[in-house]
């Protein structure tokens, strides 16, 4: 365990703290043009990042399945069951929709996308020829623009499987440069990269809940930019903003609890609650953190990672 967290990127932790905020943000009444920079990069960042973190030659397929899905597939029942049954009492949500389409946009719809995806990458991965690689990751993008292109939606999202899985391949191929995202002179490339994903932003908006991720062009290299301009500001955060990067750390490494609660708790909150918008995520943000603890609690209590 010990070697485990000494070799663990803790920027990517800070990274995936920045983008799980940015969901979140995302997700309110904010202006177009900060919704739609926000969406170019925060889900695909999370498919990347698993590419880049991933050792895809530690484990063997069947023990990468395994593994995959006690960590992500088993918490994910868990807290689909739990948010169902919180949708129900209020809205009288029928399940029956959700066995049949999938979660649609709510944010639980990226955990199977990722599960499958990083499956798929995990077998494309175990292929050695390079060119072979490179060319499944040209198919994936073609599938992906095709089914875009042709409005093809599959139910629990699968349709946005084959363009998630070209990221997470894009993730794992970012290893090669990982001394360039982790070296020094951040100012020129961090704003160079952020002008590019402002104005890939200005006239396109990725949605990948919905596969929307035509023109395919721009809207990668968007989503690859503001990814690299994350990552980058992660590591000069790392270095120069210790307290903010151990904070943006931990809420990194909880992001599952947010995916899964934050939308139905903003929703409960304004079923129940007159209150401004500031409060509003103030409560937010103090239901995440009990929730953060329950969920420990419980994991510790049956011995097993349900949640």
């Amino acid at each position: 365990m010990k070697n485990m967290e000494q070799n663990r990127k803790h920027w990517l932790d800070v990274a995936k703290g920045i983008a799980i905020i940015l969901m979140v943000v995302g997700h309110t009444t904010i202006p177009h043009i900060a919704s739609d920079f926000i969406y170019c990069f925060h889900m695909p960042l999370f498919f990347i990042a698993s590419g880049f973190a991933s050792n895809y030659r530690k484990h063997s397929p069947l023990s990468y399945v395994k593994h995959k899905t006690y960590t992500i597939m088993l918490p994910f029942v868990s807290y689909s069951a739990i948010v169902i049954w919180l949708l129900y009492t209020v809205y009288g949500y029928d399940i029956t929709i959700l066995i049949s389409r999938g979660w649609g946009g709510y944010a639980l719809w990226f955990v199977p996308v990722l599960y499958l995806a990083s499956t798929l990458v995990m077998l494309i991965n175990w292929a050695k020829n390079t060119y072979f690689r490179y060319g499944i990751m040209f198919c994936l993008l073609l599938s992906g623009c095709c089914l875009s292109y042709y409005k093809v939606s599959l139910p629990w999202t699968l349709s946005t499987v084959p363009y998630a899985a070209f990221l997470v391949l894009v993730g794992n191929e970012l290893k090669y440069i990982q001394k360039w995202i982790e070296a020094e002179n951040y100012y020129w490339n961090i704003a160079l990269l952020f002008i590019v994903t402002v104005v890939v932003s200005c006239f396109w908006r990725l949605d990948l809940a919905w596969n929307h991720i035509i023109p395919i062009i721009p809207l990668t290299i968007g989503a690859i930019a503001g990814t690299l301009m994350v990552f980058r500001l992660s590591v000069w955060m790392e270095q120069h903003m210790k307290w903010c990067a151990s904070l943006l750390q931990k809420i990194g490494r909880e992001t599952y609890v947010v995916v899964a609660f934050s939308q139905v708790t903003i929703m409960y909150i304004n079923h129940f609650f007159a209150i401004n918008t500031i409060l509003k995520y103030i409560l937010l943000v103090v239901v995440l953190i009990l929730l953060k603890y329950a969920k420990d609690g419980i994991n510790r209590l049956l011995k097993v990672k349900i949640l």
